[in-house]
């Protein structure tokens, strides 16, 4: 079989290594159709910071395109819960090209959603996409490469869960299929149940195009608390399994497709899939010169700090991320009000038990509400970062 080509760049100007990248690779053809660029912009974040997409590089991708191609071109994405989609693209730097007159910005939660069915999935049966999903003719994944604390790592593929209407991405992280998981644990030890709802997403999500923002990529505890690292790199190709395999050899390179679980199951599902940087033509020939290992996501997740006990079992990553930003925003008020012996009791996690928690333990959103008699409940999915400390100040009597 022809082995499907990536090509990667390193340069300062991020708009030379993207040119350099799609000129080598085979492009889908475009010119008629409708075309989506789809970065991910999740937050509202400031831009650089390995989180959302840098805008320069979706710019980039754009300016190629719209020399090459007479298409209609659109732009959007569909953050997280309690978050407004174009103030998220203007906070991070994408006013100048919504400005554009050659492409239209959507908030792909606008529009009714249209549900998907997926007979073949092992744990997904269906899914409420974009409302937008029949006006599409091409999907270009532009995502950042940054790592992930439930998912090993986040890149082209798993950005296409912004196609998923509002709250309906949630349901990916509530599935329970011990039986499916205890079959698929002999193969990959680290598979869980939100990892094979992503890769039956790949029944009805292939991206066209896949070009891979590493200009900043996000280290540790992705996928919006971890470290930026600048690596001035472009991955590009019209085969995103193998964009993602190079992408983890480049900064993973004692990682297997393993350690990325939902990669390694969509790899078994689609027919002549790559499992391999062995099975990729990669231009230029050697990755030796892009290797940057990255420091990898934690195994387990420990508040480092004395006067905090956190307990964590099954939470997702937008709970997780919530947590970590709320501790990091508000540590001086913590200090003041919280010690090692009297600490701020936090729970999160829909596998949490009644023996975990403590009489005065904060139950930090929906899948804590069984416990809610137990302990004081703050109801969201995810409830903001401002709403918790609400409660806790109004817990602690303090105006």
């Amino acid at each position: 079989m022809k082995k499907p080509i990536v090509s990667v760049a390193r340069h300062k100007d991020i708009s030379s290594a993207v040119n350099f990248c799609l000129d080598q690779i085979e492009m889908p053809e475009l010119t008629g159709k409708t075309v989506l660029l789809k970065p991910n912009v999740g937050r509202e974040e400031d831009p650089r910071l390995g989180i959302n997409t840098n805008p320069e590089v979706v710019e980039a991708v754009f300016k190629y395109l719209k020399e090459n191609y007479k298409a209609k071109f659109l732009i959007g994405d569909s953050p997280i819960i309690n978050t407004d989609t174009r103030i998220a693209f203007e906070q991070s730097g994408f006013s100048k090209l919504l400005k554009s007159d050659r492409i239209e910005f959507l908030d792909l939660d606008d529009r009714p959603p249209i549900e998907l069915n997926i007979p073949q999935g092992r744990i997904l049966k269906k899914i409420k996409v974009t409302g937008y999903w029949n006006d599409i003719d091409y999907i270009i994944s532009i995502p950042v490469l940054k790592m992930h604390m439930h998912c090993g790592a986040s890149l082209s593929f798993k950005n296409l869960k912004g196609l998923i209407y509002k709250r309906n991405k949630i349901h990916l992280h509530h599935f329970q299929a011990p039986d499916i998981i205890e079959n698929l644990k002999r193969s990959s030890q680290k598979v869980k149940e939100l990892d094979v709802a992503i890769a039956d997403l790949s029944y009805i999500f292939k991206p066209d195009l896949v070009v891979i923002d590493a200009s900043y990529a996000l280290e540790g505890m992705g996928p919006s608390s971890g470290t930026c690292v600048k690596l001035d790199t472009i991955i590009a190709s019209s085969n995103f399994l193998a964009a993602d395999i190079i992408a983890l050899a480049i900064t993973q390179p004692d990682w297997s497709l393993k350690d990325v679980p939902h990669l390694k199951l969509i790899s078994e599902l689609l027919p002549n899939a790559p499992k391999s940087r062995e099975d990729i033509k990669i231009i230029p020939g050697s990755l030796k010169q892009f290797i940057k290992p990255l420091e990898p996501p934690p195994t387990s997740i420990n508040i480092k700090y004395k006067n905090v006990n956190l307990i964590d079992v099954e939470s997702c990553s937008a709970c997780l991320s919530t947590i970590f930003n709320l501790l990091k925003h508000n540590k001086d008020f913590i200090d003041k009000h919280f010690t090692a012996e009297k600490p701020l009791n936090l729970a999160i996690g829909k596998g949490i038990t009644q023996s975990d928690l403590y009489s005065d333990t904060f139950l930090i959103g929906n899948c804590t509400y069984e416990h809610h008699e137990n302990g004081l409940f703050i109801k969201g999915c995810t409830p903001v970062e401002s709403t918790i400390l609400k409660i806790i100040k109004e817990h602690l009597k303090i105006k």
